[in-house]
């Protein structure tokens, strides 16, 4: 109870700061950084950290919220095991956010496993009368005011080469959000956003873990963004990776036809539900349920509109300012919406995000 108080209060005094300086309009520019894959992993994270200090009181407080009491040893565990536990180079990027931060290990590993299974969001990747592919998304999450100030995107370099790109918050390693030039973009959504109880679904979690036979899904796509040569075998390994919870993977490529909706268990892909223009299925849309359910009464409209306002536009009419103007249309942007991301693996400087600040 006293950590729930105390992240109340640290929060409330994150939303009392916005408030007094002007709540920010709607959209602003996310602030973006490189990091060098060249330099160390104890250093390649510190601008951004610097930058977000402020911050972290509120951050800790939202992600120790989050875990039952009775599952702390067990993070520990890992945090002690973490090298041998969590693969290269996301283990020693942990450690190292960690020591300049002056925090328990522990608490970035909470930190990076939180992001990793709450995300609620919209995809889109649909394909315009030239072939061009294009790929879209708002990621909406809990305690959003506080993510909108450590959204952060970064370039990920070699030397002076862009090798990816991605979008993330400031102290998490793992990609949500991301495009390699020329090649492929991805987004995850969380897969079924109805509440659960929180201790099975922590624990199942934090089991995977310690079996290291699987991989946290942002890690892997920041993995495949790093690795996979083209569209064919980043969907070949997002869809047969294990991962650690299950997860819709949206994948666009740089050649017609390529974007799949990859419906993920922890073993392997579901379903890949593709574009086929030929059959009048030139985009593919993903919120947070089964294409084949309905989604939920409490979120029963947010499909529907993204459908309603795709099809209004047709394939004529697909460029980054009219899937913004989807993505921008209640109730697929609301109140958890943090930022709006448009992306187009052929056309690498499409690559645009803009944090959200939705009317209260």
């Amino acid at each position: 109870m006293a950590a729930e108080r105390l992240f109340v209060f640290c929060f409330a005094l994150i939303v009392c700061a916005t408030v007094s300086l002007g709540r920010p309009s709607d959209p602003q520019p996310v602030k973006t950084y490189d990091v060098d894959l060249t330099q160390h992993t104890s250093q390649r994270w510190n601008q951004v950290l610097d930058d977000h200090k402020e911050l972290l009181p509120g951050v800790l407080d939202m992600v120790r919220s989050y875990i039952p009491e009775e599952l702390l040893p067990i993070v520990q565990q890992i945090a002690v095991d973490i090298e041998n536990l969590i693969p290269s180079p996301f283990a020693q990027e942990i450690i190292g956010i960690a020591d300049y931060w002056g925090l328990d290990r522990g608490d970035v590993i909470l930190m990076n496993i939180l992001y990793d299974v709450t995300a609620f969001c919209t995809s889109i990747v649909a394909q315009d009368n030239n072939g061009t592919i294009w790929h879209a998304r708002n990621l909406d999450y809990d305690n959003a005011d506080l993510l909108r100030n450590l959204t952060v995107n970064i370039h990920y370099k070699q030397g002076n080469e862009t090798l990816y790109s991605g979008v993330t918050y400031a102290g998490y390693v793992g990609i949500l959000t991301g495009q390699r030039p020329n090649g492929f973009t991805i987004t995850i959504d969380q897969r079924g956003s109805e509440k659960r109880r929180l201790s099975p679904w922590w624990e199942n979690e934090l089991t995977a873990i310690l079996d290291k036979s699987s991989s946290f899904v942002s890690f892997l796509v920041r993995q495949t963004l790093e690795n996979a040569k083209d569209f064919t075998d980043a969907v070949e390994n997002l869809a047969t990776t294990v991962i650690h919870a299950t997860a819709y993977i949206i994948v666009g490529g740089a050649n017609k036809g390529e974007g799949v909706v990859i419906t993920r268990d922890r073993l392997s892909a579901l379903d890949r539900y593709y574009l086929d223009p030929l059959q009048a299925r030139w985009y593919v849309l993903e919120t947070n349920y089964d294409r084949w359910t309905q989604p939920p009464p409490f979120d029963n409209q947010r499909r529907v509109v993204a459908h309603r306002e795709m099809d209004k536009l047709g394939t004529g009419n697909i460029n980054s300012t009219t899937l913004y103007n989807v993505l921008s249309t209640p109730p697929v942007m609301n109140n958890g919406t943090t930022y709006t991301t448009i992306m187009s693996a052929s056309q690498p400087d499409v690559f645009n995000t803009h944090v959200r600040w939705p009317p209260l």
